[in-house]
């Protein structure tokens, strides 16, 4: 009796000091966000609430709406989107569409004890403006025409 208790005491032992001495896994979070600014392109380049937002990334597309502040943001996986990576965001609001021109790319990593962070950020602004139907785009296209053959003509 006296060799099994000593047994499972030294076992116990083992066993802690296993735990004990055990490493903590660490982890990396990787995520990516695309944000910017819908304006009115009409209207001075007031900012718009309400937009209807659509973001691809890698031919992932992802919707929001811009808040009060004119403000939109998607979230992506980093495998979904990553530094780099051709992203297109366009908008549309009250009968103006846009698509944004540029897409600034930012990134940063952070430690909190062995968890890193790595987020890459995608800025891209939309200007909304007028989107020409079709009736006044032929319109411009036949007053192009008669202009140019008429000064042509002279």
């Amino acid at each position: 009796m006296k060799k099994v208790l000593s047994l499972f005491v030294l076992a116990t032992i083992l066993l802690t000091l296993g735990f004990a001495s055990a490493t903590t896994v660490c982890a990396t979070f990787h995520s990516t966000f695309v944000s910017g600014s819908i304006m009115d392109a009409t209207n001075g380049n007031a900012l718009v609430s309400g937009a209807d937002v659509t973001v691809t990334c890698n031919g992932v597309v992802k919707t929001a709406t811009s808040d009060a502040l004119g403000g939109y943001e998607v979230q992506y996986a980093d495998w979904e989107c990553a530094t780099g990576n051709d992203v297109s965001v366009s908008a549309s609001w009250n009968g103006l569409n846009g698509n944004s021109d540029t897409i600034t790319w930012s990134s940063g990593t952070s430690q909190i004890g062995c968890l890193e962070l790595v987020i890459d950020v995608a800025c891209g602004d939309v200007p909304l403006v007028p989107e020409f139907g079709l009736i006044a785009g032929v319109t411009a296209v036949l007053g192009a025409l008669g202009t140019f053959f008429i000064v042509r003509k002279k």
